[in-house]
């Protein structure tokens, strides 16, 4: 290699090297936490989080889809689906269930479209004006925020995010679930304001009680006003899940149920269930019907055997036709015959325009009468039986005559044949 590929070689390595060290110094690597969405059941179940959670305190979850069936006495219901009580009689049998020693979580929406009690519950709602977050928020929310440890507040300034949130307080006339009244900065949106006659547990904001328990026979009735507080996305929080577990009063042992879509069986698959011998006897009954209405490889019927009518048979018809009226449609007939074979066997006899025309020359390929001829092809005058049969006989023998194959022999029949009828 020459020096100056030397050079040029040592020149690149050096450029190399120095952009190395530049990207070194110039690049700064830091982690980053990208979120994973959710998959699989937590995409499909908003209260994942929620049943991980109370698996984790030691409780048994129960996932049920319809309430055909309601848990045994003492246990916890939470209810999220406004359709709980789409059918009869579900509403009473959820408060005997109350009166017997359960413990219903009800989110406030799934009362009804406005949220509003039932009557029997003893607690009323009232609608909740939403606006811009107030001062004393943002100052409580920034209180909460300091004094939490740093891991607490930086996962709540990443949950604060996708729902709005808000300061909640117990309150210190209510005996508190955890020992002694905790402030919360629970995410979500208030929808309702509860009011309570002689409430056990009361949640409450700026506004009013968001979230309170009252009693109702042997068991009670809890009520959550802030819409989303036990979804995934916020529930990982540590003050949505202290909220969560003082709601349910969330102990080891319990037996929580989940309640929150009213799904049913597919119509098919129940109509399928309930009713397949139907089914299948009408699948039957329409394969026989297109069957039956089916090209086959026969005919329905047998085919009559075919039999030709004898030449007596055929004049004796002929003769009872004339003798039944007139017999003019048969003269015309014959005639008509008789022309459309002359066309066909005469040169030149469609230009004949004349009777007599036409007459003679079929006389003179038949050698027949040419006045005879012209008198059976031209209407007759006051036809008698004889006078029509004649004519008729004549026509028909003429157009025999001109038959093709009567053409090539040039005998004429004998007194043996039989005459025509």
């Amino acid at each position: 290699m020459t020096r100056i590929g030397w050079f040029v070689t040592a020149l690149i390595a050096a450029l190399i090297a120095a952009s190395i060290a530049w990207l070194m110094r110039s690049i700064e690597w830091v982690e980053v936490d990208v979120p994973t969405p959710a998959r699989g059941e937590a995409a499909r179940d908003r209260f994942y989080v929620a049943k991980q959670l109370a698996r984790r305190l030691g409780a048994s979850v129960t996932t049920v889809h319809d309430l055909e069936r309601l848990p045994p006495a003492g246990a916890t219901l939470v209810i999220g689906s406004r359709r709980w009580n789409m059918f009869p009689g579900r509403e009473g049998a959820l408060q005997r269930w109350i009166d017997g020693g359960g413990h219903l979580v009800v989110l406030q929406s799934a009362w009804s479209a406005e949220g509003d009690t039932p009557p029997w519950v003893p607690m009323r709602s009232a609608h909740l004006g939403i606006g811009p977050p107030s001062q004393a928020a943002s100052a409580a929310r920034a209180q909460i925020a300091a004094s939490a440890p740093r891991d607490i507040a930086e996962r709540l300034e990443r949950v604060a995010k996708p729902s709005p949130c808000g300061p909640y307080a117990e309150p210190d006339e209510i005996d508190p679930p955890f020992g002694e009244p905790r402030r919360y900065f629970i995410c979500g949106t208030p929808i309702r304001v509860l009011h309570a006659n002689a409430p056990t547990w009361l949640l409450r904001s700026s506004e009013g009680a968001m979230a309170a328990r009252v009693r109702y026979g042997q068991g009670d009735i809890t009520a959550n006003a802030i819409e989303g507080s036990f979804d995934n996305a916020v529930l990982v929080s540590p003050f949505n899940a202290l909220a969560f577990a003082a709601m349910l009063q969330l102990r080891e042992g319990d037996d929580v149920w989940f309640f929150d879509e009213e799904t049913r069986a597919r119509f098919l698959s129940l109509l399928w269930d309930r009713g397949s011998p139907a089914l299948l006897l009408a699948a039957a009954a329409i394969l026989l019907l297109l069957w039956r209405s089916g090209t086959r490889f026969g005919p329905l019927l047998a085919d009559t055997a075919r039999a030709r009518r004898s030449v007596g048979e055929q004049v004796r018809r002929t003769a009872a036709f004339i003798a039944a009226g007139s017999g003019a449609a048969l003269h015309r007939a014959s005639i008509r015959a008789l022309e459309e074979e002359a066309r066909r066997s005469i040169a030149g006899y469609a230009n004949l325009v004349g009777g007599r025309e036409r007459a003679e020359a079929i006389a003179r390929t038949t050698r027949e009468d040419a006045v005879a001829l012209g008198a059976a092809m031209s209407p007759l005058q006051r036809p008698d039986r004889h006078r029509l049969a004649t004519a008729i006989a004549r026509l028909e023998r003429a157009r025999r005559a001109l038959l093709p194959d009567r053409r090539r022999s040039p005998r004429r029949p004998s007194s043996s044949d039989p005459s025509p009828p």
